[in-house]
Order: structure tokens, then sequence, then C-alpha cells
């Protein structure tokens, strides 16, 4: 029977799924100047167009706990850098929400010039209870191997909790996700990146799998499938117990670039997260 706490996990940090799997492999201690092989995104805008807005549905062995929404916003600025918002919105439905409280926000502003992410916020319920944790991390202040996060519970004072990276690039979930629309590679093409999900950061492989035609609540797509692996990793960039995850991405194969469909491997089944709705939005997308 799925565990009452798997399923809390799984609603707040669905991004990754929940459950076991063998031990990471351990990584160079921040600064120690090892390199870890990595090819990066090509630096660009970010594949959006504002007002672009994308529902998703969460399902667990065919439950469905949650909705999710991904929208663009406006343009501002952050750090002297034009950027583009980008807001993420998952909120438990059903039965699932007398299991957990969920009803989070998570934000980030993208630098429409290089597609790199420039500050990350959070805002979504504690795993139990009724506190709101809050998480803001400031990419654009990074200094060496260092960025600045800052985290809270309600309206306390923000305690520092900087976060040791080793590559170039560093993404928050959103960004990431972004970024995965703009990479056209051959079957077999790999990708590392460190990406915080909610206040920690994760250390990920991507593999493009190749393509493939997915059928979806919106109708049938040509996509390209990418199979990832993931792992925790604590504030001096060393892995976090067993956390190691598997899961794949489909993204349609078209003009569109459209993230269709998430599927994490978990010791309970697949947690599927599926496109429902896409509205294209207004104006020209930032990158042609």
């Amino acid at each position: 029977m799925l565990r009452l706490a798997c399923l809390s996990t799984v609603l707040s940090a669905f991004a990754w799924g929940c459950g076991s799997a063998p031990t990471a492999p351990t990584l160079p201690k921040a600064g120690s100047g090892a390199a870890i092989p990595n090819d990066r995104f090509g630096i660009g805008p970010p594949l959006v167009t504002p007002g672009e807005h994308m529902s998703y549905r969460l399902q667990l062995q065919g439950m469905e706990l949650a909705t999710y929404d991904f929208a663009i916003g406006e343009a501002t600025e952050v750090g002297g850098k034009k950027a583009i918002t980008v807001q993420s919105h998952a909120k438990a439905i059903g039965l699932a929400q007398m299991v957990a409280k969920v009803d989070d926000y998570f934000t980030s502003w993208i630098d429409v010039e290089t597609g790199r992410p420039l500050r990350w916020t959070t805002d979504e319920f504690a795993s139990k209870g009724d506190d709101k944790e809050r998480t803001d991390a400031r990419f654009f202040e990074r200094a060496n191997d260092l960025v600045p996060v800052d985290f809270h519970v309600n309206d306390a004072a923000p305690v520092p909790e900087p976060q040791h990276v080793s590559l170039p690039d560093v993404w928050d979930y959103n960004a990431f996700l972004v970024a995965l629309r703009t990479w056209d590679a051959p079957a077999g093409s790999t990708i590392t990146a460190e990406v915080m999900r909610s206040r920690y950061m994760w250390h990920v492989e991507m593999k493009v799998k190749g393509k493939t035609t997915l059928t979806t609540a919106i109708g049938d797509f040509p996509a390209i499938q990418l199979d990832g692996h993931t792992f925790k990793v604590d504030r001096n960039n060393q892995p976090v117990g067993d956390t190691p995850r598997d899961f794949s991405v489909w993204i349609s194969d078209d003009d569109g670039r459209v993230p269709l469909q998430n599927v994490a491997k978990t010791d309970y089944g697949d947690i599927k997260l599926e496109i429902t709705d896409y509205a294209p939005g207004v104006g020209a997308r930032l990158r042609q």
C-alpha cells in the first residue's frame, strides 16, 4: 500500500519523484578544481512566449493527485538585466488534499539574452503542517562557486544558506525545463546540470533517447524522449543519502517544443505529469 509519507513527498517534490535507489557517485568537493564533463545548453534567449500557459495533471497509479500550471509572464529587470518571469503552481486535488497540503508557487526570472536563470523563489507549504517555507536563490549574485540562498519559515527573518556549485551554469527547475525545450540534439547526446528544486540543489544527468509519438489528453504529438537521472546534493555540493531518481521527459518534436509529459520512477509506481491544456501566448516568441 502507498505510504502517506511518500504521497506527501510526491505532492511537494514531484519533479524528481520519490523512492529508494542505489548510492549516488561522489562529486568533487566545491573549490577542488576537479572538472566534471558537461555539454552546456546553447546560450541565447529562452524559448518562451509572453502569456504562454501550460496545464498538467499529476497521477500516481491512476489516482489524480494534483494540478500543475506553468505560465510565462512579462518582462522585468533583475540585477540590471532584462528578464522574463516564469511561474509554476502545484496544487493538491481530491483525496490527496486530505494527505498533504500543497498549494505551492515557484517563480523564476530568466535572462532574455542568455536563457540563464537570474533568480528563483519558492512559496510552499512544509511537508507537515501549515507553515510556509520560502526560498530566495539569487543566481545573478553568484561569486565563483557560491550562490546566495536565503530561507525562512512564515514571517521569520531570512537565514543565509549559501549553495556551493561546480558547473559553469546553475539552474532552477522552471528555467531547466525551458532550457530542455531548446535542446535539439541527436539520440545518445548527454548533458549534466545542477538544478535547484524547491530549497535544495540536485545533480541532473540527461540523455536524448530518441523520437517517438506520444498520446496525450490534447492529442497525439511527435515527441523527443529525454531520460534523466538525478540526486540531491547538500550545501557543499555533496550527495545526500539515498536520493537518486530516474525520470523521463517528452517534448513535442515540432515548432512549439512543448513539454508534454514527465514520468518519474518510484517504489510505488510511475508518477505521471501529463499535459491537459496549452495556450501559445501572444506576441513574438523570445527565441526565433
